[in-house]
């Protein structure tokens, strides 16, 4: 999730009159904007070569702009997490926990739709990226969080149980119905539904034995 100090800092930013860094701001978000529409073109590992050209700029501007590759990643990661990160915390309209957990995987399956040529990327270029692998494992750590505060039960009480929920929520689970299995978004999202139905089921039953 944004920060206050990444929005003071674009805010500041965007208040100056100084021509020069204006013009600077503008280069800078034409080669984000660049970058982020190759991914969505299915590029996972657009060069500093395809940003400059889909940015209409030169490659020399690339290399000033973003003196390696990394610190443009830093950049897109912040862009999709701005663009994507709010909807994850919108209040539940419902305080039954099971059907906050139906409404999380409902709105999962609209951002993950939404963020899936960025993920798709993400999955290739943070083997080879320390920040990609550092933002991924704070967006996890949120994602694990918002799943502990639903759940009537730990990862420490029902270790197995929490596991397969926390996978079937997942980003991976979307992309693998989606492009290994070929599905449409409805079946992908039924198909974890029917699964975390499931799991939902298991729990009220074991808890209905004890």
């Amino acid at each position: 999730m944004p920060t206050e100090e990444i929005a003071k800092t674009i805010t500041n930013h965007l208040k100056s009159d100084d021509g020069r860094v204006m013009r600077t701001k503008d280069s800078h978000n034409k080669i984000v904007s660049a970058f982020l529409s190759l991914l969505r073109q299915g590029n996972i590992n657009p060069s500093a070569e395809d940003v400059a050209k889909e940015a209409g700029v030169g490659l020399r501007t690339i290399f000033r702009r973003f003196k390696e590759m990394e610190l443009l990643y830093r950049e897109v990661a912040t862009e999709v997490q701005n663009a994507f990160g709010p909807e994850t915390t919108k209040p539940w309209r419902s305080s039954i926990w099971q059907e906050q957990l139906e409404e999380m995987l409902s709105r999962k399956a609209d951002i993950y739709e939404r963020m899936m040529p960025y993920s798709i990327a993400a999955q290739y270029l943070r083997h080879n990226s320390v920040y990609l692998t550092e933002f991924n494992r704070r967006w996890l750590s949120i994602e694990h969080e918002i799943i502990m505060s639903i759940l009537p039960f730990s990862p420490e009480d029902e270790p197995e149980l929490f596991n397969a929920i926390e996978g079937t929520l997942s980003n991976e689970s979307w992309i693998q119905y989606r492009k290994n299995h070929q599905l449409s978004p409805e079946q992908s999202h039924n198909t974890m539904k029917v699964i975390l139905g499931a799991l939902i089921h298991t729990y009220l039953k074991k808890k209905a034995e004890v």
